[in-house]
């Protein structure tokens, strides 16, 4: 499988890399974020920009990009706005979605950007295009807050996001039952050998919890933990992810 390098992150081989997101509303609240992140060294940040008060204006998000990324230093971020649609903070008009994704990547103060497919579904490779022509790796996503697709549909999904062009393939999704998990955990195995680029699955809340933590048997090349905030349900601190991630990779060289 082709993997994908960020700065020194090399997502899609070895341990899942653990992704901390970024939630505050205020330039204050960001930077509090900010340093529970360096204090938690993950492989990753991301800024959740739909939850930042001024997200949707241009030049205040470019500000505090900046001021993320010096603080950041060496960990890779993706930019994302999640859209309510998709269990954001906020409304956005595609066009203005756009308009600001391609912001943000032509500054050159990201690594990744996330990308939903379904929201304008036809114009979506060629906003992923752009993205990529100016420099940054595209983060295919898709998010379903109130259940979990049959497993027909999740795999049309995932060839949705991969139709993209996309570089990594992200599908969240909330189960009901033990049986919605076990869906996902197959349908992401599936993925594995059949997509030639990182996937990034996940089932939330506490039933769910198991696709955080075995995606180096199941597939899945990056979990969400929580910083200061939890961005989505489910989602456990760094620290002991970390733990819980390192112990399997021991144990499965043994096997």
């Amino acid at each position: 499988m082709k993997t994908v390098k960020v700065k020194e992150v090399e997502i899609g081989r070895g341990i899942p890399k653990i992704c901390i997101p970024i939630t505050g509303t205020t330039r204050e609240e960001i930077l509090l974020d900010v340093e529970e992140i360096l204090k938690q060294k993950p492989d990753l940040a991301e800024w959740r920009a739909d939850c930042y008060k001024e997200g949707e204006n241009g030049e205040k998000v470019l500000e505090m990009l900046k001021t993320i990324t010096d603080r950041l230093g060496q960990i890779p971020l993706l930019f994302t706005f999640r859209t309510a649609k998709e269990g954001g903070s906020r409304q956005i008009s595609f066009e203005d979605y756009v308009k600001l994704l391609n912001l943000a990547a032509a500054a050159g103060l990201t690594d990744l950007v996330d990308v939903e497919v379904f929201f304008q579904k036809t114009s979506t490779p060629k906003l992923v295009k752009q993205l990529q022509d100016q420099g940054v790796k595209v983060v295919a996503s898709n998010h379903h807050f109130e259940g979990t697709p049959s497993r027909t549909e999740l795999v049309e999904i995932l060839e949705n996001l991969r139709e993209s062009g996309a570089d990594i393939l992200k599908m969240a999704v909330m189960p009901k039952n033990f049986q919605d998990l076990l869906r996902l955990m197959e349908v992401t195995q599936e993925g594995r050998e059949k997509y030639e680029r990182p996937l990034i699955t996940m089932s939330m809340g506490k039933i769910g919890f198991l696709s955080r933590i075995c995606g180096e048997i199941t597939g899945s090349a990056v979990t969400f933990a929580a910083g200061r905030n939890a961005s989505a349900p489910g989602q456990g601190g760094a620290e002991p992810m970390r733990n819980i991630l390192n112990s399997i990779h021991e144990i499965l060289k043994d096997t």
